[in-house]
């Protein structure tokens, strides 16, 4: 968790100082926000509160380096928080510098395991560099701590699906609709069970069409022939399929078969 921001004993003018820092930043005067920051810092704020502050305004007039360079600041005078190390990885990665972002990150995951805004950021920069099974490995990390959490479940199986384990994308992909708490992520996810439900029938039925031996092995045991030939297909996918092997006849199909919608 993050600690408070503020000190119990910072004075009362230091603090209405930074609120009209904040107020400043809002505005877009950016030169005084930073001004009232200093001021607040002469009169007792908590330093590394005032450096989170400063790097927040400085990020906000797009100046990276300054913005960095105050986060550092922070670390050094309280180094066991984590929520300055958090924002760096943030900064990191909309910087681009993905590297940077993962070493960070890991850093405060040594010292706040369970930090899941972090785990996150973790991701989204495995992601960004395409290291998908480092991805894949957070998210079950994620998952085991918020495991009725939709879009960890939607993204690992995005990251299944770029991998070519579509047996595992489409058990990711039902359980973000079994969840159901995000009706949109769940609506998506049905589309995508869907769309890879109709490329693997597409193949599957090319296959009962013109390889016989393929045809009876699915008829002798439908689920280990299409784990032989690397298919997976959700509980709606394989009554479709029951039903076109129902009416091929063992020899050859005088017909082609027309894909549900």
């Amino acid at each position: 968790m993050r600690p408070t921001e503020r000190s119990a004993g910072q004075p009362n003018d230091a603090r209405s100082l930074l609120r009209q820092a904040q107020a400043l930043a809002q505005q877009g005067d950016y030169t005084a926000a930073l001004a009232a920051i200093q001021r607040a810092m002469k009169s007792g704020a908590d330093e590394y509160t005032c450096y989170l502050q400063i790097a927040a305004v400085e990020w906000q007039r797009r100046r990276t380096d300054a913005a960095m360079l105050a986060l550092q600041h922070a670390i050094e005078l309280q180094p066991h928080r984590t929520d300055a190390r958090e924002k760096m990885v943030e900064l990191y990665l909309a910087a681009g510098e993905v590297d940077s972002a993962i070493e960070q990150a890991l850093q405060v995951l040594r010292q706040d395991p369970d930090n899941v805004t972090v785990r996150w950021s973790l991701v989204l920069a495995y992601l960004d560099k395409g290291d998908w099974e480092s991805a894949v490995r957070t998210l079950d990390d994620l998952i085991a701590i918020s495991p009725n959490e939709p879009i960890y479940h939607f993204n690992q199986a995005q990251v299944f699906q770029e991998l070519g384990q579509w047996g595992l994308a489409l058990i990711s992909y039902e359980r973000v609709v079994e969840i159901g708490t995000d009706r949109d992520l769940a609506e998506r996810a049905r589309e995508a069970i869907e769309m890879l439900e109709r490329i693997q029938m597409e193949q599957i039925l090319t296959l009962i069409l013109e390889d016989p031996q393929f045809r009876r092995a699915l008829q002798e045991d439908m689920e280990e022939a299409l784990i032989e030939r690397h298919f997976a297909l959700s509980r709606s996918g394989m009554v479709v399929l029951r039903a076109i092997l129902h009416q091929a006849n063992d020899e050859d199909l005088p017909w082609k078969p027309v894909l549900y919608h």
